[in-house]
């Protein structure tokens, strides 16, 4: 698989047009797992509107894992992400302050053949009208276009945090087993060995 992991510093529009930074990474017979993380603007730059930062990632056998970070005071740096798996799925993991479009390929035939799998985090931000199904993007919206194959599988951030708290209580309960199954036979050898 290519690893791949891309910072994107925000600019302001009027110095994207001279010179606009597309980020692109894309693999032949390679899944691409890729980390893109949105900064937060230099104090000197908040001035004036941010460009989108934009990033291609493609592969034409492998699937593509993408995880969009934000960091704080990134709020207002928007990106689009182009993404084309052209015979495997996609899974997309974005920030949970995402608001803005997605943009699927096909997107009643993946939902009809049950294609299209969104975390619950996800579809409650859809419902509440932060993230739409379609292609029509404001300036201040973020973009995802997906053309893919396989199945595609949408989640937020938060999702994942709260399955390994989860798992980690699970972790803990077997710790707490252990240590107290451990100190039962410590208080047993100690008390055989006091009687002999």
């Amino acid at each position: 698989a290519a690893f791949v992991t891309e910072q994107f510093l925000p600019r302001r529009q009027d110095a994207v047009f001279s010179d606009p930074f597309v980020f692109q990474t894309s693999a032949t017979n390679q899944h691409i797992r890729a980390r893109l993380i949105m900064l937060s603007p230099f104090p000197s730059d908040i001035v004036g509107p941010l460009a989108k930062s934009v990033a291609y990632l493609s592969s034409r056998f492998g699937s593509i894992k993408a995880e969009v970070f934000r960091t704080p005071g990134a709020e207002n740096h928007f990106f689009r992400l182009h993404i084309f798996a052209c015979s495997a799925g996609v899974k997309v993991t974005l920030p949970p302050t995402f608001r803005g479009i997605v943009s699927i390929n096909d997107y009643e035939g993946l939902r009809r053949r049950r294609q299209i799998r969104c975390g619950r985090a996800f579809n409650e931000r859809v419902r509440r009208g932060f993230i739409r199904f379609g292609s029509c993007a404001l300036e201040n919206d973020d973009e995802v276009f997906i053309h893919a194959e396989g199945k595609i599988e949408l989640m937020l951030r938060t999702e994942g945090n709260r399955v390994w708290s989860r798992m980690d209580r699970g972790m803990q309960k077997i710790f707490q087993r252990r240590l107290d199954s451990s100190r039962l036979l410590d208080s047993a050898f100690g008390a055989a060995g006091s009687s002999s």
